[in-house]
């Protein structure tokens, strides 16, 4: 008889919550095909190993590696020991290697084996597939991960027998590092391993305390050194040898922009929490920048200290050649999308950023803005119900010498007059922005000419009470004649020539300082003829 396709192995241990959620997960995936699940658990005291044994199309391995046993302290086994005896007991023609703190993205198997199949059906001596994975909420691009300089499996498929044939996992290593070793182990064996494009996992990393302090812990030292000495002038060159010493390795993020895992991460932090949660709407924050490094970084830190979960960061940048450079490269995990490139200006920044926006709502939050508090997300979130195409609050104005004042926004139809609040603090309908983006005819004043025909054609605002934005002073539209041309302009193409227009704050500004906004454009008066 022949065996299933696949076998989808997962090691667990104490997170039951997590480990149906990623079980069920699976068996959605693979609904129709031919496949096991094994799972190998550590010896779980929250009644995992009492739920696994009442589930009839899972392969249990149970391997107590904690407490005692007989008065005596049970002797700890490494990972590789727990894979290996799953691995073994695998009899799929590909593994799926999970873990139970981790959920695939749907389709992330079937898209995986489909590239397996074809690179095979190809003639590639292919041994390994690596999915992209994001320990949430530290990393916020999905990548594949690479230790000494070779791409290695995390998450993924192997080819069961490669692994037979490699000799399955090292178990000279503690904990870390016998995945690199295995496809290290495969590539030296002429196997291939590649990156499937089109297979995400979101993996839980604060379900799991103790990695967040890894790179410190003495076990993963004496793991790294054990890998380097190994694989020095195979894997690697001799020379390479002191610095993957002091390194674990680096991330080869994926270039497109996914936003179906929303859905995928909500169900496994509701997991963790009792399935009490509820991620409320996805709200897009975008920054753009042009060489501004310092403002750069106060934005980005603003962004990643909210409190609220559900954010996507978008950064759209110029093309900067200083040190802005350095601030994306140096923060790239937490950012869901960074473009560098050059551009036409502001509001063409913007709009690209539009178009990479997944969020319900999205809210414009430009190099050396801020939120005003680290939760101020979670309190606009839930006034961001739907109801309403812009829901906007007020500013706090921060001037150079570092003094701020409150600026208070103003009802909607305030919008005859002026731009009734401050573009960052106000959070648009991502359908809405893109049915109106930004004109970039106008090079001041493009933000409110969008405000002004989402009014001017009905669309629906709602003003709340809170301060959302901290506004560094000296944006472009703050001075010079140009931006009171675009906005009356704009006011006059809108609304029509009425009365409003006597109540304009720009009219009365333009009126007010005539002869300095004119000034420099009148012609010299000649001088009086001396004859005369």
């Amino acid at each position: 008889m022949d065996g299933p396709k696949i076998s989808v192995v997962i090691g667990s241990f104490n997170r039951r919550r997590l480990l149906e959620l990623c079980i069920d997960a699976v068996r959605k995936e693979l609904e129709g095909e031919s496949h096991e699940i094994i799972v190998v658990d550590g010896g779980s005291t929250d009644g995992t190993v009492e739920w696994l044994t009442t589930q009839k199309d899972i392969i249990s391995i149970i391997q107590h590696n904690r407490g005692e046993w007989k008065g005596r302290p049970i002797t700890r086994k490494p990972w590789a020991y727990f894979m290996n005896l799953a691995f073994k007991a695998a009899s799929g023609t590909y593994i799926c290697l999970l873990s139970d703190d981790s959920l695939i993205v749907p389709g992330a198997i079937v898209n995986g084996v489909d590239l397996f199949d074809e690179m095979l059906a190809q003639g590639v001596k292919l041994g390994g597939v690596a999915f992209y994975f994001r320990d949430y909420p530290v990393r916020k691009q999905y990548a594949v991960a690479i230790n000494v300089g070779n791409l290695y499996v995390n998450h993924g498929l192997y080819l069961n027998a490669a692994m037979k044939e490699v000799g399955y996992c090292d178990e000279n290593y503690h904990f870390y590092f016998a995945d690199t070793d295995l496809c290290l182990k495969l590539q030296a064996a002429d196997y291939k391993v590649v990156p499937s494009k089109n297979s995400f996992v979101e993996h839980y990393f604060e379900a799991t305390p103790e990695l967040r302090a890894s790179n410190n812990d003495g076990r993963k030292k004496i793991d790294r050194l054990h890998l380097v000495e190994k694989w020095a002038g195979i894997a690697f060159p001799e020379e390479e040898k002191d610095y993957y010493k002091k390194h674990v390795g680096r991330w080869e993020r994926h270039k497109r922009v996914i936003s179906d895992p929303n859905r995928t991460i909500q169900k496994l932090i509701a997991a963790t929490r009792g399935g009490q949660f509820e991620l409320g709407p996805r709200i897009s924050v975008v920054t753009v920048v042009f060489q501004d490094p310092e403002g750069l970084e106060r934005t980005i830190r603003s962004v990643l200290e909210q409190s609220y979960e559900n954010v996507q960061f978008v950064v759209i940048d110029g093309g900067s050649k200083d040190a802005t450079a350095d601030v994306l490269e140096r923060y790239g995990d937490r950012i869901d999308v960074v473009v560098s490139e050059p551009d036409k200006g502001i509001y063409d920044a913007m709009n690209k950023g539009i178009s990479h926006i997944d969020g319900d709502y999205a809210v414009f939050m430009n190099a050396a803005d801020t939120f005003t508090k680290p939760d101020t997300l979670e309190k606009v979130a839930p006034h961001l119900d739907g109801a309403s195409d812009v829901v906007y609050g007020h500013r706090n104005y921060v001037r150079g010498s570092g003094t701020s004042v409150l600026q208070k926004s103003h009802p909607p139809e305030y919008v005859k007059q002026r731009m009734p609040y401050c573009h960052q603090s106000a959070f648009y309908r991502a359908s809405v922005l893109r049915e109106f983006p930004f004109n970039q005819t106008y090079r001041y004043a493009a933000d409110y000419n969008q405000v002004a025909e989402i009014f001017a054609r009905g669309g629906s605002f709602r003003q709340i009470d809170l301060t959302v934005c901290d506004y560094a002073e000296g944006g472009k539209s703050e001075s010079g004649l140009r931006p009171y041309l675009e906005v009356l302009k704009i006011q006059f193409d809108q609304f029509g020539d009425g009365d409003h227009m006597a109540s304009s704050e720009y009219m009365k500004g333009f009126l007010g300082n005539r002869d300095k906004l004119l000034g420099k454009y009148a012609a010299p008066v000649p001088p009086k003829d001396a004859a005369e």
